[in-house]
C-alpha cells in the first residue's frame, strides 16, 4: 500500500450507486460536521443515519497512546468503534450489498458513512487516528470531479468514480479538498486493518 492511498479494483455498479444516493439518501436532512463537510451514516451504533458524526480527529493528538485516545474519545461521547454495525434507513438495496460485499471479505465494516464535501470546501488537516496504531478507511467514491483530492504530506490523489475501492491510512495527517463545481460523495467505510492489508 502506498503512504497515499492503495486501489482495490473492485466492480461496483456506479449508476445503481448513484441512482440509491439520488433516491434514497439526498431526500433526508444531512448532518452537517463542519460548514461543506457531513452527510449521512449507513452503519450507526443505534441504527439511525443521524448517528456517528461526533468529529472524532478532534479528540486526537499528535504523540497520544491508545490509552489516551479512548480516554479522550469516551470524554467526547464516542462510542467504540466496534459499536458502529447497525444498518441505518439507507442501508438496504445496493448500499447493503455493498457492505455485505466487504463483510464476506473479512474486513468487518463499521461506521459506515456517505459523505458529502461541498464544492469549493476542504477539511482542515487532521489525523482519524493515533500514530502508533495503524487505521484504514475504504473509499468507494460515487460522485466526484477532476478537482477532488485526497491529500497527505507526500501528495495527493484523485480518487474516480468508476466502481473502484481504495483504501486510505488516515492515522497519518491528511485532508480532503474539493477544488470543483459539483459536490462529492464517497462511501467511506472503517475496515479491519490487519484484513485491508492482505488486498
Amino acid at each position: 500500500m502506498s503512504s497515499i492511498y492503495s486501489l482495490w479494483k473492485t466492480d461496483f455498479d456506479i449508476v445503481r450507486l448513484r441512482e440509491h444516493l439520488e433516491r434514497f439518501v439526498l431526500p433526508l436532512e444531512p448532518v452537517q460536521q463542519a460548514p461543506g463537510f457531513g452527510g449521512w451514516s449507513v452503519l450507526s451504533s443505534n441504527g439511525d443515519y443521524r448517528d456517528g458524526w461526533i468529529p472524532g480527529h478532534r479528540v486526537i493528538e499528535a504523540g497520544m497512546n491508545v490509552v489516551e485516545l479512548r480516554q479522550n474519545a469516551q470524554k467526547a461521547g464516542l462510542r467504540p468503534i466496534a459499536e458502529y454495525v447497525q444498518p441505518t434507513q439507507i442501508c438496504h438495496g445496493y448500499f447493503a450489498e455493498v457492505i455485505e460485499f466487504f463483510r464476506t471479505k473479512s474486513l468487518n465494516p463499521r461506521r459506515a458513512r456517505i459523505i458529502r464535501l461541498s464544492h469549493g470546501a476542504s477539511s482542515s488537516w487532521h489525523r482519524d487516528g493515533a500514530d502508533n496504531v495503524p487505521s484504514i478507511r475504504l473509499h468507494v467514491p460515487i460522485v466526484t470531479n477532476a478537482g477532488c483530492f485526497f491529500e497527505t504530506e507526500e501528495g495527493r490523489a484523485h480518487l474516480p468514480a468508476d466502481g473502484s475501492s481504495y483504501f486510505l491510512r488516515v492515522n497519518r495527517m491528511h485532508c480532503v479538498k474539493n477544488e470543483g463545481s459539483e459536490d462529492r460523495f464517497h462511501f467511506v467505510i472503517d475496515v479491519n486493518y490487519d484484513e485491508a492489508a492482505k488486498y
